[in-house]
C-alpha cells in the first residue's frame, strides 16, 4: 500500500519528498548535513506519515481514478524526463526507495559560484535500514537502471565508505558528462551529482571536522524558521533563497536568456537579493482541509533600490466589489502603495533596458511629446489612483481555446471623472485603439493588426533608447495583441478582453452586491482561512476555485495546445524576459489525448485560499485547499453580507471571517 501511495504522490507532486516507514534510530537530520551554500532544501521528517495523509486527499483518489491513471502509465517516461530537465539530475526515483527509506529524506540544491563549468550541485539523505543485504538490493538497483542507460561505473572510497560513481554519456548541447555518486553511511543514503560533496557528507555522517557550516547554522535558515513558527505539524518543511535557486535552475538547464539584460543579474543589482529566503511548512490530509501551508518571507527592511517597490500595507480590502461575477475563477485582492511605488522601478527599468534614463525619458516623452497624450503622469494619473488592486480571472463560455483565458485588473480611484478624462485624451492618441459604447459607457478596445509595424517601448511613448531604429525584420510584437481598458464607477479597468468589462458592467448595472459573495465555495475559503491563520488585517488575500480555474488549461492540454495559451500576466513577462526566438516553436512535451473529459476531474479539484502580511521583517503567508469533506450545498445563513457603497461587505472575507 505505502509503494502505490508513493506512485500516486509522485504522478501529482512530481517526485517532490516521498519517503516510507518511520526511522528506528536517530539519524542527523539532512539539515545538520547540507552545507550553508544550499540554495534550496526540501525535507521530509517521516515518509509513513506522509504517505498516510497523502491517501486522505482528493488529489490522491485523482491519481488513484481509473480515468486518470492510464494516463500517467503512458506518460510517466516524458514526465520523468522533465523532471531531469528541470533539475532532478540525482537519477533517483520514487520506485528505487520507496522500500527501503525508514525515516526522513532531505533533497538540496547548492549554489557553487566557484565553479564556473557546474556552478551547482544537487544531494538527496535518506534514512535507510543499516543493514548489509537491503541496501546492497537497493544499491544494485540503481547500478540496473544506470547500467541500462549506458552509464559506466567505477569505485571510489571516503572514510571507510565506498562511493559508486556513475558516468552517463554527455546528453546533446550538455558541456560535461552527466556524473552521480552513490553511497551509504551509517544507516544513511546519499546521492550526489558532486565529488567533493559527497564526500563531505560522509565525513559529516561520521562526526569529521568539515571546513564550513552547514544549512542548520545558516542565520536566515534560523531567522526564516523562526518567523514561519514552523511546528512540525506538516510533513514537508521547505527553505528557499529566491534568487540562488533561480540561478542553479538556470544553470542546470543550460538555457540563458538570449536578450541584452540578465535578469537575475539585474533583479540582484537593484536589491531583490535582500528577499533573503522563504521558510515553510505544509500539512497534507487535516480533518476539514486536503492542504494547509503556512510560509515566511524573510526580508531586510527598507528594501533598497527597485526592491523598494514591493509595498504592500496591511490595508487590503475586505470588500466584493459589485461587478464581481458569480462565474469567475479567482479572486484577488491587495493593497499597493503604488503612488510611492511607481517611482521605485526607475533603476529596474533602466537597467533592463541597458541606458541609465530610460525610465525618466519615457514618462517626460508622455508628458511633453507633441504626438504623443501629453500626459502628465505624476500630476495627472497617480493622485487619482488609491491602494486598492483587484485582480479577477475566468474563462470564456463554452469549448475551450487558446484565447478563453480571461483576466480584469481594477483599481479603485479618488476622483474617477478626472482619470476617465485622462483616459479619453491617451487612448486618442492609440492608432489602435477604437471606442466601444456598452449600455452608455465608453469602452476602449485595442487590437494591435499584424501588418502594422510596431516599433520599441521607447518609441511608443515618444522617445527613444538612443540606439539605431530597429529593421523591419526586426520589428518586436506587441506586449499584448488585444486589450480592452475604461474608467466605470470608481474604477480603472484593464482586461485581456473588452468581453470581460462588458460583463462586469452588467453585473454592476443588475446589482450593488456581488453573486459570489453567497457562494459556499466563496464562504467556505474565507473561513477555513480565518480559523487557520487569524483574523488580523492583511495586504493581500485571493480566493481560487480550482474546479473552474484549471478547465482551460486542461482541455487545451487534453489537445495539445497548451504552449498556445497564456494568460496576460505571463505574456507581459514573456516578453520582458525573452526574446522573439525563444517565444517561437514551444512545443507541449506530454501527450494529453488520454486524459479523461474535464468533467470527471473537476470533482476532485477543491477551492484554494491565500494570505499575506506584511511585517517588519518581510511578508507572512498561509494558503489552503479544501478537503471533499463536509462540503454545504447551501451558503452559511449565519455569515451574513451587507451592501457598501456598491460593493458587497462579506463578513467572512479572510481578515474577518472570525470578527
Amino acid at each position: 500500500m505505502i509503494r502505490s501511495s508513493w506512485h500516486l504522490f509522485f504522478s501529482i507532486a512530481a517526485l517532490l519528498w516521498l519517503a516510507c516507514p518511520s526511522a528506528a534510530q536517530q539519524r542527523k537530520q539532512a539539515y545538520d548535513l547540507f552545507p550553508d551554500s544550499a540554495a534550496a532544501v526540501v525535507w521530509v521528517a517521516d515518509g509513513d506519515r506522509l504517505a498516510q495523509q497523502w491517501e486522505r486527499t482528493q488529489l490522491y483518489f485523482l491519481a488513484k481514478d481509473s480515468a486518470f491513471s492510464p494516463f500517467f502509465e503512458e506518460q510517466r517516461q516524458a514526465i520523468e524526463q522533465r523532471l531531469i530537465d528541470a533539475g532532478w539530475r540525482l537519477n533517483v526515483k520514487p520506485d528505487d526507495l520507496a522500500n527501503f527509506t525508514t525515516g526522513q529524506i532531505g533533497l538540496a540544491w547548492l549554489e557553487l559560484p566557484e565553479s564556473t563549468r557546474k556552478p551547482f550541485a544537487l544531494a538527496l539523505i535518506a534514512d535507510v535500514d543499516d543493514a548489509k543485504g537491503p541496501n546492497a538490493q537497493l544499491l544494485a538497483k540503481i547500478e540496473a537502471e544506470l547500467v541500462a542507460r549506458k552509464a559506466t561505473k567505477s569505485l571510489l572510497s571516503h572514510q571507510g565508505v565506498e562511493i559508486a560513481k556513475f558516468t552517463l554519456p554527455r546528453r546533446a548541447g550538455a558541456l560535461l558528462p552527466e556524473d552521480g555518486y552513490y553511497a551509504i553511511a551509517s544507516g544513511q543514503f546519499l546521492s550526489t551529482d558532486d565529488e567533493s560533496l559527497m564526500k563531505d557528507l560522509i565525513s559529516r555522517i561520521q562526526g569529521e571536522n568539515v571546513v564550513g557550516k552547514v544549512i542548520a547554522q545558516d542565520p536566515d535558515f534560523i531567522a526564516g524558521r523562526q518567523k514561519a513558527e514552523i511546528t512540525g505539524e506538516g510533513q514537508v518543511e521547505y527553505f528557499v533563497r529566491p534568487l540562488g535557486i533561480a540561478r542553479v535552475l538556470r544553470a542546470i538547464g543550460g538555457k540563458r536568456s538570449r536578450s541584452n539584460a540578465d535578469m537575475l543579474a539585474v533583479l540582484q543589482n537593484q536589491g531583490f537579493e535582500a528577499i533573503k529566503c522563504v521558510c515553510g511548512e505544509i500539512a497534507i490530509g487535516l480533518d476539514d482541509l486536503d492542504f494547509s501551508h503556512h510560509g515566511y518571507v524573510l526580508a531586510e527592511r527598507p528594501l533598497p533600490k527597485s526592491a523598494a517597490m514591493l509595498d504592500f500595507p496591511n490595508k487590503a480590502s475586505h470588500e466584493i466589489p459589485s461587478f464581481v461575477g458569480e462565474n469567475i475563477s479567482s479572486l484577488l485582492a491587495t493593497n499597493w502603495n503604488a503612488r510611492e511605488a511607481f517611482w521605485k522601478v526607475e533603476g529596474l527599468v533602466d537597467e533592463l533596458a541597458g541606458t541609465p534614463g530610460v525610465f525618466h525619458e519615457v514618462i517626460e516623452g508622455i508628458k511633453v511629446d507633441p504626438n504623443g497624450p501629453r500626459i502628465d503622469i505624476e500630476k495627472e494619473v497617480l493622485p487619482h489612483i488609491t491602494n486598492d488592486i483587484y485582480s479577477i480571472s475566468d474563462s470564456k463560455p463554452g469549448a475551450a481555446d487558446v484565447d478563453s483565458r480571461r483576466n480584469l485588473i481594477a483599481l479603485r480611484l479618488i476622483n474617477a471623472a478626472a482619470m476617465a478624462k485622462v483616459l479619453d485624451r491617451a487612448m486618442k492618441n492609440e492608432p489602435d485603439a477604437e471606442p466601444i459604447e456598452y449600455k452608455g459607457h465608453l469602452i476602449w478596445k485595442v487590437v494591435h493588426r499584424e501588418d502594422e509595424e510596431v516599433t520599441d517601448l521607447a518609441a511608443d511613448f515618444g522617445g527613444g533608447f538612443g540606439g539605431p531604429p530597429p529593421t523591419a525584420g526586426d520589428q518586436p510584437q506587441p506586449w499584448l495583441s488585444n486589450w480592452a481598458i475604461t474608467v466605470y464607477g470608481d474604477f480603472l479597468m484593464f482586461a485581456s478582453h473588452a468581453e470581460m468589462i462588458e460583463q462586469a458592467i452588467e453585473q454592476a448595472q443588475t446589482s450593488n452586491e456581488s453573486p459570489l459573495a453567497s457562494e459556499s465555495d466563496y464562504r467556505r475559503v474565507a473561513k477555513a482561512i480565518a480559523e487557520r491563520f487569524g483574523s488580523d488585517d492583511i495586504s493581500a488575500w485571493q480566493v481560487v476555485r480550482t474546479s473552474i480555474a484549471y478547465r482551460v488549461q486542461y482541455e487545451l492540454f487534453r489537445e495539445g495546445k497548451l504552449m498556445d495559451s497564456q494568460s496576460m500576466l505571463a505574456s507581459i513577462l514573456d516578453r520582458l524576459l525573452q526574446n522573439e526566438d525563444e517565444m517561437r516553436g514551444k512545443a507541449q512535451a506530454l501527450d494529453g489525448k488520454k486524459l479523461p473529459p474535464y468533467d470527471e476531474v473537476a470533482k476532485f479539484l477543491q477551492p484554494m485560499g491565500t494570505v499575506v502580511r506584511s511585517t517588519d521583517s518581510g511578508w507572512d503567508f498561509g494558503a489552503v485547499m479544501l478537503s471533499g469533506k463536509g462540503a454545504p450545498t447551501t451558503p452559511d445563513a449565519t455569515l451574513g453580507k451587507q451592501a457598501s457603497q456598491g460593493t458587497a461587505r462579506v463578513s467572512n472575507s479572510p481578515a474577518e471571517a472570525k470578527r
